[in-house]
C-alpha cells in the first residue's frame, strides 16, 4: 500500500512539472493586433450623372413628323421619303444654313450635334400626276426615338417665344444650302442649274463641303427632333410647299 501511494505522489509530481511551461507560455504578452485599415469593398460603378435639363427651345407649331412619314396625304400630293448616298460632314460639331447666292444670309443653329458624317434624306412631295416638290431636307444626327419637335434657332441670336418670330432662312436663288458652320461664312457659292428635286454636293476651297437643294424661293424655318435626354435625333428643314388648309386637313382613313 505505502509503494503504491508513493507512486501515486511521484506521478503527480511529474504531471505539476509539466503543466509549468503550459502556464509560462500562457502569462506571455499576446501579440498587439494591427492596426491597418482594411480595404474598403468596392459597392459597384457610382451611379450615371443625371441628363442635362431640356434646352430652353420653343416647341414646333406644326407636327414636323408628317414630313417624314412616307405616304403621308397633304392634299392632293403624297410623302415620298429618299435617302440619299451622300452625307453632310462636320467636324465642328455645329451646321449652318444659307442662300448660295447671298453670303449675308447665312446662320449657324444654335443646337450643337457632334461631330461625323451625317446622313441626308429627301421628303418629296409626290402629286397625283407624278409632279415632285421638295417638301424638306432632313439630315440625320442622332438615333431615335423621337420625344418633342422644337424651333431650330440661330447661334448668339434671340430664341423665338411665337410662330410669328420663327427663324427662317430667307432664299432669293432658288437654293438652300447646308455646310459645317466651324470655319464661319464661305461668301458666295457658285451652284449648277437645279435638276429636279435632287440635291448637289459643291466642295469649297477651305475644304468643306456644302449640300444645295434647289428648294425654291421663299422663306423657310428649320426644326429639331430631340430624345428623351435632349440629344437631337435630326435636323429638318420644312420647305413650306403645303398650305395651311392641307397641313390641317385630315389624311383620309
Amino acid at each position: 500500500m505505502a509503494k503504491t501511494k508513493g507512486k501515486s505522489q511521484k506521478g503527480r509530481g511529474l504531471t505539476k512539472k509539466a503543466a509549468k511551461p503550459a502556464k509560462a507560455a500562457a502569462r506571455q504578452p499576446k501579440a498587439p493586433k494591427s492596426t491597418r485599415a482594411k480595404p474598403a469593398v468596392p459597392e459597384g460603378p457610382p451611379p450615371p450623372p443625371p441628363p442635362p435639363p431640356p434646352r430652353d427651345e420653343m416647341l414646333a407649331p406644326r407636327d414636323i413628323a408628317r414630313l417624314l412619314r412616307y405616304g403621308e396625304r397633304f392634299g392632293a400630293s403624297k410623302i415620298d421619303v429618299r435617302m440619299l448616298p451622300l452625307q453632310l460632314p462636320s467636324s465642328s460639331g455645329a451646321l449652318a444654313v444659307f442662300d448660295p447666292g447671298a453670303p449675308k444670309s447665312w446662320r449657324a443653329f444654335d443646337r450643337p450635334v457632334g461631330a461625323g458624317q451625317f446622313r441626308v434624306m429627301l421628303s418629296v412631295a409626290r402629286s397625283e400626276a407624278g409632279a415632285e416638290r421638295l417638301a424638306a431636307i432632313v439630315i440625320h444626327v442622332g438615333r431615335p426615338p423621337i420625344a418633342r419637335w422644337t424651333v431650330a434657332h440661330w447661334s448668339g441670336e434671340k430664341m423665338p417665344r411665337s410662330p410669328e418670330q420663327l427663324p427662317r432662312t430667307a432664299v432669293t436663288t432658288g437654293w438652300l444650302a447646308l455646310i459645317d458652320a466651324g470655319k464661319g461664312s464661305p461668301g458666295g457659292v457658285a451652284v449648277p442649274p437645279a435638276n429636279g428635286v435632287q440635291p448637289v454636293e459643291v466642295p469649297l476651297t477651305d475644304g468643306r463641303r456644302a449640300l444645295a437643294l434647289p428648294c425654291g424661293n421663299g422663306e423657310f424655318a428649320a426644326y429639331w427632333a430631340v430624345d428623351a435626354t435632349d440629344k437631337p435625333v435630326c435636323l429638318v428643314v420644312d420647305f413650306d410647299v403645303f398650305t395651311q388648309k392641307e397641313w390641317k386637313a385630315r389624311p383620309p382613313t
